[in-house]
């Protein structure tokens, strides 16, 4: 009995398994509980429970099941692959297992009327953390020399979601919903590319090397976002509407950068070198204004749903930029390093499609797929070198089931 009750536990946890990657910083990666897990996202015009909160505030207030809910324990298999990750004909490739990310939410009802309901989330909205090493070796045509190339590469984002919203019922089917949230984001990178020209007799004589690194750090803490919801109820459809408003009213942002240059000319002997690390002023962060739609319709025992959200277009803008001496004014002449970073988001488009099947009082089955296209982000530094912004596109399948045991 005992062994019975563990392997279902087990395969409970195992129903809001994703097999698509959750890995990067796109928009629609993360989805949350498990009704949204298993229907991918497809409950803008559905979403019920504490996860109203953020998938649609309208929704808060359409049932009477108030009080605490959380979701940190959904196995998760996730795989990422991407080809031309960093220029051209290199690819990179990453998997694992792990937990969806946590989602903890807390409803109630303020006054003592019944058509105001608030409630207070937490949630991880992003969590990337991307590496990537690759090596050449032999360049052809080089003689009597040898060719070897080492490129270290690492880029980490994390984002966090603290909302408090309210809900307030039009009517017995109609709700109007805000959530204000507060958004505390960190990111960074890291660049290492070493070139060599070796003597092919003897490989430890190094005739001309070149060492470059660059890195930086920032952190928005905290920035605001509000999301405005509108939900309106029918017996037999649902329709959702959501608009979600660019980082706002930033209270502390801080950002930090390294830059290395060396390079040996053996032949000549000499050498150059620049190095600098300096914490500097975030100059802008920004993020996409966002409209969400959604509609389900039901027919029998069977309950189809749609969910779409645009996000908005992120101009180029300049997120820190700075000119310095790597010496400190120490040399006879300085030497000034320049750097700028510039970060822009294309507009995109998502669309999840979710099914459910209610197949006795017990048993409901569902199922989805959703888009979590690529926003094509471009991180340029100095105007020229592009890294890594995103991975491609991912197309997310979901399915499993939900089932009641007694009171459970």
């Amino acid at each position: 009995m005992v062994l019975h009750k563990i392997l279902a536990v087990f395969f409970l946890l195992g129903l809001a398994i994703s097999l698509s990657g959750q890995i990067d910083a796109h928009y629609w990666t993360h989805q949350y509980g498990a009704k949204g897990l298993l229907l991918n996202g497809a409950v803008i015009a559905s979403a019920d429970g504490e996860t109203a909160l953020f998938y649609n505030p309208g929704s808060m207030g359409m049932d009477d099941n108030l009080g605490f809910a959380f979701s940190f324990v959904s196995p998760t298999y996730s795989r990422l692959q991407a080809s031309n990750l960093i220029g051209d004909d290199n690819d990179a490739s990453d998997s694992g297992s792990g937990f969806a990310p946590g989602f903890l939410g807390i409803r109630f009802k303020p006054f003592s009327t019944d058509r105001i309901v608030a409630g207070v989330t937490a949630f991880e909205r992003f969590e990337t953390d991307i590496n990537f090493e690759d090596r050449v070796t032999d360049l052809a045509g080089i003689g009597n020399t040898l060719f070897r190339g080492d490129l270290d590469f690492s880029r980490q984002i994390s984002e966090d979601w603290y909302g408090v919203g309210m809900a307030y019922m039009i009517s017995d089917d109609i709700g109007l919903g805000v959530t204000q949230f507060s958004i505390w984001h960190s990111q960074s990178l890291d660049f290492d590319q070493k070139k060599e020209l070796l003597s092919r007799q003897d490989p430890t004589d190094v005739l001309l090397g070149w060492n470059r690194a660059f890195g930086y750090d920032f952190r928005v803490s905290s920035g605001f976002v509000t999301k405005i919801g509108l939900r309106v109820r029918q017996e037999n459809w649902n329709f959702g509407l959501t608009l979600t408003t660019p980082t706002y009213g930033i209270i502390y942002q801080s950002a930090r950068y390294y830059t290395e240059d060396f390079r040996v000319i053996a032949q000549e002997g000499s050498a150059t070198n620049a190095s600098n690390r300096n914490s500097i002023d975030l100059e802008s962060f920004r993020s996409p204004l966002s409209i969400g739609f959604g509609l389900e319709v039901k027919e029998d025992a069977n309950i189809f749903s749609f969910s779409m959200e645009y996000f908005g277009r992120v101009d180029n803008h300049v997120i820190f930029s700075d000119v310095d001496d790597s010496f400190d004014g120490l040399g006879v002449e300085p030497a000034l390093t320049d750097v700028i970073l510039q970060n822009e988001d294309q507009s995109v488009t998502n669309v999840a499609v979710g099914y459910m099947n209610k197949a006795s009082d017990n048993v409901t089955w569902v199922g989805g797929i959703r888009t979590d296209f690529d926003q094509s982000s471009s991180l340029t530094l100095n105007n020229s070198i592009e890294y890594l912004g995103t991975i491609g596109n991912v197309f997310h399948i979901s399915g499993g089931g939900m089932f009641q045991f007694g009171k459970n």
